[in-house]
């Protein structure tokens, strides 16, 4: 019998009321609780200049297509604050009405002191006024596109416009929790400088590093340069950009507390340079531990990934799924190869998986190859949520993805085994040697609901439950029923077997849902 949430929860952002979203560890897994229960978020993302009322009729369709539980929109600060101290509402009203009216949540991006490494959405009146905003300056004393995070002014003037947005939220959205998750800012750090070179910046590198980094990385004390050596620069960056936002948060939560989280633009294998190849500041694994050390008010960070690599994909994953922080792609490319990757991070027990960019025009090929692979994703996970959601959580849920040269995998349930086999043919017995699926789009799912009970799809993938146990008994399929769910119960619409099940359970291009009831003989 699985423990009771009640029994194993441990909050880790504090509750504004019962229904309040919630971010929580239970163990070492991590997840959102929305409506009282635990919640994975397949979520689609409009374009930079699509949360504007004018353009939701036309966005929002497109997004509503994938079967998302959540759409990501964009707040500006440059309109949400048009001058100083006056906040305009519209934009961010517009998107909880259209959110309500089509029954989804929402997750609202503070495109605030950053957006893509610089300052494209901070106020006119702000970037005009240098003297009282200063920028970044480069190693030659020269300005860059970023707000300096080392200097109170700017962090204030977040501070204020952010804590005046989740005031609003509270006030218009405290009951209903349309908006269930905010972003905070939004691929924050600088291109231009590796960090900044202004006087106050230069005074706090030449002091000593503060004692919560030293205790994170279990370091001697020192200043920047002599404790990180070359790597100093980006390190003060790190700290003085997660420092900020976390200021940023904490002003939002007090007011209303709802889960926070940050974005990254990644630092991937051929990437060297900060602030160049990506920005210098943000929450890259190379100074993953540093952000965390000073950053308790961000609940967790996400990764845009950008490849359709998926090995490259599996080792980013692997980077940020840790103790202190669950599995979460906040933007991945609108493509058909990125659609499997979701599976990957249901593997990881990770919090949810977002496309970016839905709102293009559905002309193309391309994208309409994207959106019918993570439509057929979100449309197979759509009513098995609440279950998937507590399957994350209690460590039921193992996923596989088709790789290179990896034609066959397995998924270990202790006394069960699940061998996967990609590209299998339709029947019969299988080569020595598995060839890729023609496209290599194949994935596999499997959610245990009880020792002998286990729910599954996939795609281009052949399963073969195999009883490892050593105890005298062989495993059989005792029943293989093809269905789906229905208000949260399950309802079979056939059987299989035979020349079905003789030779595995084969899935091919349509995504299905099988319950196979395991036994003993």
């Amino acid at each position: 019998m699985w423990l009771s949430l009640a029994a194993v929860f441990t909050l880790v952002s504090p509750a504004f009321a019962e229904d309040m979203p919630a971010f929580v560890k239970q163990g070492d897994r991590f997840t959102l609780m929305v409506d009282g229960k635990p919640f994975f978020m397949m979520a689609t993302q409009l374009h930079n200049s699509s949360a504007w009322p004018t353009q939701l009729d036309k966005a929002w369709p497109a997004a509503l297509a994938l079967s998302p539980n959540v759409i990501q929109a964009p707040v500006y600060w440059e309109q949400f604050e048009p001058r100083p101290g006056v906040y305009d509402t519209t934009n961010v009203d517009a998107l909880i009405a259209k959110a309500r009216a089509t029954h989804v949540r929402l997750t609202l991006l503070w495109f605030g002191t950053w957006k893509n490494g610089e300052m494209h959405y901070v106020p006119e009146w702000m970037q005009a006024d240098r003297k009282t905003y200063p920028r970044m300056l480069n190693e030659r004393d020269e300005p860059v596109s970023v707000l300096s995070p080392n200097v109170r002014s700017n962090v204030e003037a977040d501070k204020r416009a952010f804590a005046a947005l989740m005031r609003h939220l509270k006030k218009v959205d405290g009951e209903q929790h349309t908006v269930i998750v905010v972003q905070v800012e939004n691929e924050p750090g600088a291109i231009g400088s590796v960090r900044d070179f202004g006087a106050e910046a230069q005074s706090q590198f030449n002091g000593a590093v503060p004692q919560a980094v030293l205790d994170k990385l279990s370091l001697k004390p020192g200043t920047w340069r002599e404790v990180f050596g070359p790597d100093a620069d980006e390190a003060f960056g790190a700290w003085s950009t997660a420092r900020y936002i976390n200021e940023v948060a904490a002003a939002g939560k007090a007011v209303y507390p709802l889960p926070l989280y940050v974005n990254t633009w990644l630092r991937y294998k051929d990437k060297k340079y900060p602030g160049i190849d990506y920005p210098s500041g943000g929450a890259t694994f190379n100074v993953f531990d540093i952000w965390r050390s000073v950053s308790p008010a961000i609940d967790f960070i996400g990764t845009d990934i950008y490849t359709s690599d998926a090995g490259e994909y599996r080792k980013v994953l692997d980077q940020y799924a840790r103790a202190d922080n669950p599995s979460w792609v906040s933007e991945t490319g609108f493509d058909a190869n990125t659609a499997p990757f979701l599976y990957y991070v249901l593997d990881r027990g990770g919090v949810g998986f977002s496309t970016f960019g839905i709102d293009n025009v559905a002309t193309s090929e391309a994208h309409l190859a994207a959106a019918k692979a993570h439509g057929d994703n979100y449309t197979l996970l759509a009513p098995i949520q609440d279950l998937l959601g507590q399957a994350l959580l209690d460590k039921r849920v193992k996923a596989s993805v088709e790789e290179p040269g990896r034609g066959r995998q397995s998924l270990d349930f202790g006394a069960w085994q699940v061998d996967l086999s990609y590209g299998p043919p339709p029947w019969g017995e299988l080569p020595a040697i598995v060839p890729n699926s023609k496209d290599g789009l194949g994935r596999a799912l499997v959610i245990q609901l009880d020792e002998a009970t286990y729910l599954i799809s996939g795609v281009d993938v052949r399963f073969e439950f195999k009883r490892v146990t050593k105890d005298g008994l062989y495993g059989r399929l005792a029943r293989v029923e093809e269905g789906a769910y229905d208000k949260g119960v399950w309802k079979p619409t056939r059987w299989l077997n035979g020349d079905e099940t003789d030779y595995g359970i084969n899935f091919r291009k349509d995504q299905k849902l099988l319950r196979v009831t395991l036994g003993t003989y």
